[in-house]
């Protein structure tokens, strides 16, 4: 009993003086920690020797610093938002098939023949049609010569030369300011107030744990932001996923149905297919992906024979799961619709421009990034 009755009051006394004895140890860390948190606040970190801008977003080639990959930049006041519209690949007009022949839409329920039109010149998202006719017809969808068009003539004259808006996607640059008139928006950067990120390349709704939306909270396309915990291996069949070196990585996430949403705190989470970027890196789509044609397409074989009695319509949405190539010297990418034994026609391989179809957050590239990868 005496025993005990020691042991008890020894244990005592070093439950009592052990806080007292850690406590400068705690105070130091809570000190450190501290002092790099202060010092981190304001800052971004770039992946590489960035590009810099101006305040409207255009190439500043009067700020001369070198800043080097990696480097920790300090940025002062409120970042802001621009917005930037790009075409859907190379602007080229968008087409119609009526009657195995080709058709440009000229908007307003318009239509001319691609045999019409001698060329066209492109910007961001106008295209300048030159004719090669005197009299060049106007036509509805169903390839009907119309009486009249906007009011006015059924034809335009070889010295006519309309603009027409073409497919495009807004692409919103975040944009913080580094001092000396130079900007560097969110897609450089990898870490923001010391911590590390994910760059949204669609306007990204906040989930709670169960998967529902929560009400007017919202996040916008093209902004960086933290994520909450650590990066972890990716498992084999993970859908979503990036690369640290040569090891696959994916960020804490819930599955909720079809979706995987990522934590970006205790309680909150964004869509996966939301994000481009984690810490700068690609975060690939393990897919199936979801496309829409920004113009009307007909199918192919798998031996790369067009098909015209399957017609894929433009808007029309189309899930594709694996690529096939065509040829060494000028290698073909053809994308195989899921379900069927039909292939759209992309292009030359590394033509991205080309395409005649649109990824589901608007970067034509992704997709193709996507599916060779897998």
């Amino acid at each position: 009993m005496k025993f005990n009755c020691k042991f008890a009051l020894v244990a005592a006394t070093v439950l009592t003086v052990a806080p007292i004895l850690s406590f400068p140890n705690i105070m130091t860390t809570v000190q450190a920690t501290t002092k790099k948190a202060q010092a981190a606040k304001n800052t971004i970190q770039v992946n590489k020797a960035p590009i810099i801008y101006d305040r409207a977003g255009n190439y500043n080639s009067k700020y001369h610093q070198n800043i080097k990959a990696g480097t920790r930049l300090k940025y002062s006041g409120k970042t802001y938002i621009i917005q930037q519209r790009f075409a859907a690949g190379i602007p080229v007009p968008t087409s119609r098939i009526i009657g195995g022949k080709l058709y440009y839409s000229i908007g307003k329920g318009g239509y001319v023949k691609e045999s019409d039109v001698l060329t066209w010149l492109g910007n961001t998202n106008t295209v300048k049609l030159h004719f090669r006719h005197k009299k060049n017809y106007i036509y509805d969808k169903n390839g009907k010569k119309l009486v009249s068009y906007n009011g006015g003539k059924n034809y335009f004259t070889n010295k006519q030369k309309p603009k027409i808006e073409v497919p495009y996607y807004n692409s919103p640059k975040q944009l913080f300011n580094i001092g000396k008139g130079g900007y560097i928006d969110a897609s450089q950067v990898t870490t923001l107030n010391g911590k590390e990120t994910v760059f949204l390349n669609n306007n990204a709704p906040i989930y709670d744990a169960t998967g529902k939306q929560v009400k007017n909270k919202n996040l916008k396309q093209g902004t960086v932001l933290n994520y909450y915990g650590k990066p972890k291996k990716a498992a084999a069949n993970t859908q979503f996923y990036y690369y640290q070196n040569k090891t696959k990585m994916t960020l804490p996430a819930i599955q909720q149905g079809d979706h995987t949403y990522f934590q970006i705190s205790k309680t909150q989470y964004i869509n996966a297919a939301d994000v481009a970027l984690v810490d700068g890196k690609t975060l690939w789509d393990k897919g199936p992906v979801s496309v829409s044609l920004i113009n009307d397409a007909y199918a192919y074989t798998a031996k790369f024979k067009q098909n015209k009695k399957v017609l894929y319509r433009a808007g029309a949405k189309l899930t594709v799961d694996r690529t096939k190539i065509e040829g060494e010297k000028s290698p073909q990418l053809y994308l195989h619709v899921k379900g069927t034994k039909n292939y759209l026609y992309w292009g030359n391989e590394k033509d991205y421009g080309a395409s005649p179809l649109d990824y589901r957050h608007g970067s034509t590239n992704l997709i193709l990034q996507t599916l060779l990868h897998n």
